[in-house]
């Protein structure tokens, strides 16, 4: 058996390994997998993966139009390296970009086998929502794409609840749909689970040394509106609490000069680093960051990877929204989210735990048995294998 991993953005260490992780899953059941990438890979084989490049240069602080270009320029080379691809039995495509389903789509259907599609995001819905896309034309466009691709795909794997909830309300039969979140590591990221961590980064950064850590770690861009933080240091200042921002992005630039006119000390902006050392952050801090603009469709359909990784790390989380991640956190105890304009709240979570590190501890190791029984990796690795072996 043979499956064609269509994934364009494709990672084995750092920022989303889910395709990584997935795809070598599948190598240890005796699949062959090629990996369908644009990114630039001096490796032809990685861990069992085949790997392919259409070697299409891309980051995320590109403009629109630069990102719209070069999902474009994958699709065309995607389409030739995958006719390419002998064997294949079956193709899984994952957004975003949705452009990759248009891959999918053609090399399935030459190639007469069935594919099934990844839903990251719900795409064109927020770009649309957040007025990245207003084009009517284009916007009609996008969503015949959305749909043709919904439509054609055999299976369709959502990576949360709300992101399954819209899908199925644009005509998707709701067995068609399965919900395969973001992974918790447990496994690996019990190493980090210790004060070691801690002592480490105070004895690098001795100004820390007594402070709750909130920490960010992730991309700085309009859907992450990080200068939702700053807002909060700003009309909350508090020496006890130091803001850690891990990444780069779009808005990063901006965020340095505001810092700097507010006269904030108690922000702290790094760069992107390995992420063992990004765990090793993580491990340190005392609340974990999870960022989004005030966008109501990004609140329901979210899952993004730091949530899971903070609940394997033991640590309780903080929102700036409220949803299906609120919810879950508040029933359990390991963590809150709050409305966006309820900046009090938000500092005032912040403020108890840094006051009670009972409290603290206790929301943490609930966090962690959250992980262990909803979303550990290797359970739900094994369920995307099963899906994947239904198709073949």
């Amino acid at each position: 058996m043979k499956v064609l991993y269509i994934s364009q953005h494709f990672e084995s260490e750092n920022g989303l390994t889910r395709p990584y992780e997935f795809a070598k899953k599948l190598t240890e059941e005796k699949i062959e997998v090629t990996m369908l990438t644009g990114k630039n890979m001096a490796e032809k084989e990685l861990d069992g993966i085949q790997i392919v490049s259409t070697n299409t240069s891309y980051d995320h602080t590109f403009a629109f139009h630069k990102r719209l270009f070069a999902f474009l320029i994958f699709v065309i080379k995607s389409i030739y390296l995958g006719l390419k691809e002998k064997n294949v039995d079956v193709i899984y495509a994952s957004s975003a970009p949705i452009t990759v389903g248009i891959t999918a789509l053609i090399v399935a259907r030459l190639k007469r086998v069935p594919f099934l599609f990844e839903v990251r995001d719900v795409w064109p819905d927020a770009p649309i929502e957040m007025g990245i896309i207003r084009n009517k034309r284009l916007i009609q466009i996008v969503r015949r794409l959305e749909k043709m691709i919904y439509r054609q795909a055999s299976h369709i794997v959502a990576l949360s609840d709300g992101i399954k909830r819209n899908i199925v309300q644009k005509g998707v039969a709701n067995s068609k749909v399965s919900v395969i979140t973001n992974l918790a590591h447990c496994d690996k990221t019990i190493q980090y689970v210790s004060k070691t961590c801690r002592m480490h980064i105070e004895g690098r950064y001795p100004k820390l040394t007594g402070k709750t850590i909130a920490l960010y770690p992730g991309t700085f861009g309009a859907a992450n509106d990080l200068n939702f933080i700053l807002d909060v240091a700003t009309q909350y200042p508090d020496p006890d609490i130091h803001y850690i921002l891990i990444g780069h992005g779009k808005e990063k630039a901006a965020m340095v000069k505001t810092i700097q006119n507010r006269g904030l000390t108690n922000i702290w902006l790094l760069d992107n680093m390995p992420k063992a050392e990004v765990f090793s952050w993580m491990s340190a801090s005392d609340v974990g960051i999870v960022n989004l603009a005030n966008i109501p469709i990004l609140a329901a359909e979210n899952s993004s990877n730091k949530f899971f990784d903070f609940l394997s790390l033991s640590k309780p989380i903080i929102l700036n929204f409220q949803g299906w991640q609120d919810d879950l956190l508040r029933k359990n105890q390991a963590g809150a989210g709050f409305d966006y304009d309820d900046k009090a709240g938000y500092y005032t979570f912040l403020k108890m735990i840094h006051a009670n590190k009972t409290q603290k501890v206790a929301m943490g190791e609930r966090a962690r048995v959250l992980a262990e029984t909803h979303f550990d990796a290797r359970i739900l690795k094994e369920q995307f294998a099963a899906i994947i072996k239904r198709y073949a």
